[in-house]
C-alpha cells in the first residue's frame, strides 16, 4: 500500500489504530446500523456486521482518517 499523504497539509501520515479498553484491551469496531440498547450487555451487537478500524494520523497537523 502506497504511503499515505494528508488531505489537509500534504504532510505524511502514519497507520494505527483506536484502542477500546472500555472491558479489555481490543481494537475499536464499526458496527452496522443504530445502536439499540440491551438491559444485558448494554448494547444489542448480535447479527451485526463488524470491521476493526484501522486510523491514519497526519505527522504535522493531527488530521485523523478512518477506515473500516
Amino acid at each position: 500500500m502506497p504511503a499515505m499523504i494528508c488531505p489537509k497539509c500534504g504532510s505524511p501520515m502514519t497507520t494505527g489504530f483506536l484502542l477500546d479498553s472500555a472491558q479489555s484491551p481490543k481494537p475499536t469496531e464499526w458496527i452496522e446500523g443504530a445502536p439499540e440498547k440491551s438491559f444485558w450487555t448494554g448494547l444489542k451487537l448480535d447479527r451485526r456486521r463488524r470491521f476493526p478500524l484501522n486510523a491514519d494520523r497526519c505527522e504535522r497537523c493531527g488530521f485523523l482518517e478512518l477506515y473500516a
